[in-house]
């Protein structure tokens, strides 16, 4: 046992390598979920309302935090996803998806322009991290 040398691995450089993405829902069931899913791979900020999610969001981004990915739910308590998207993206050229269990007209999804992608309730999880990881890589 004298003999082995004890590797040690520095994890600090491969956190900052992740993409930080930032996750709102108001429902803390959801949020844990999306969490468990995506943490291995990026960064994570959680939020559980729209208005936290745009004051989390201006803070970070004069951190110099680079906000690569915004996952927002379109029910939000006070405020609609697409409301805060669009606050979101006055402050940066962020990618936002919006989810939604309820049904968005085509028209909504059009006038909201800014939005990268919408997605629909119920989706699987490797549905989601798929969507994720191609809309981080480009």
């Amino acid at each position: 046992m004298d003999n082995i040398q004890k590797l040690e691995y520095d994890y600090s450089n491969l956190e900052r390598k992740k993409k930080t993405m930032m996750i709102c829902d108001d429902n803390l069931d959801m949020l844990f979920l999306f969490g468990l899913v995506l943490e291995s791979r990026y960064n994570l900020i959680m939020v559980d309302s729209g208005e936290e999610c745009i004051d989390k969001y201006i803070k970070e981004t004069i951190r110099g935090n680079k906000i690569s990915l915004t996952l927002l739910d379109y029910k939000l308590g006070g405020m609609l996803g697409d409301s805060v998207g669009h606050k979101i993206k006055e402050c940066n050229e962020t990618k936002i998806i919006l989810k939604s269990a309820y049904n968005v007209d085509d028209v909504l999804i059009r006038d909201i322009h800014y939005l990268s992608r919408y997605i629909q309730k119920p989706f699987d999880t490797d549905r989601l991290t798929d969507l994720v990881a191609e809309m981080v890589k480009n």
